[in-house]
């Protein structure tokens, strides 16, 4: 896999931003070699990975954590759809939902802006996990070790792994329950 520049790099995913937000795509995959190329780049050289300070290595080491800290950085950094979703025959139930909630908010602040109460809060809101239609995925380098499955031990619990298998059987995914709203 050829590397990016820094440049490049924020145009693909700004562009994968879009996608996500006129939902073509349902994945934001964050790929560790540009995060090395980034980190290069705002250092100026080339940093050892085995170094604890690399981001690279600490989301190989802590990839759980570093999904939702990505994903908080996205939901601030996304963009709005191309087109709105009450508008669209293919938007879902919660798209519109989403839409009318965020429409809610918008007026709701723009009275109390009126008013003259600029602190107020925004009044209820959806949970972030509840708002998310993404999935944030970290690509392995492609230099990282590959692994039997059966090499895979507790001390690797919540990191970034690359397993060599054979897939024999194929599944639906059935989610667990994640949250719940009564």
């Amino acid at each position: 896999m050829a590397e990016l520049s820094v440049s490049e790099s924020s145009v693909k995913y700004m562009e994968m931003l879009q996608a996500v937000a006129d939902r073509k795509e349902d994945t934001v995959t964050i790929g560790l070699d540009d995060v090395r190329a980034y980190e290069n780049a705002a250092v100026g050289g080339h940093t050892a990975f085995t170094h604890d300070k690399s981001l690279a290595f600490r989301i190989e080491h802590n990839a759980k954590t570093y999904v939702e800290l990505f994903s908080r950085a996205i939901d601030q950094l996304m963009p709005e759809s191309t087109t709105a979703a009450m508008e669209d025959p293919d938007a879902d139930v919660l798209d519109v939902i989403y839409q009318a909630r965020r429409q809610r908010d918008q007026r709701d602040q723009a009275a109390r802006r009126q008013q003259g109460d600029n602190d107020a809060a925004t009044g209820e809101s959806f949970p972030a996990k509840l708002t998310r239609r993404y999935t944030v995925v970290f690509a392995a380098r492609a230099k990282q070790a590959v692994q039997a499955v059966r090499g895979v031990g507790a001390s690797q619990i919540g990191h970034l792994v690359t397993v060599r298998g054979i897939v024999t059987r194929v599944s639906d995914v059935r989610p667990a329950m994640s949250v719940a709203a009564y």
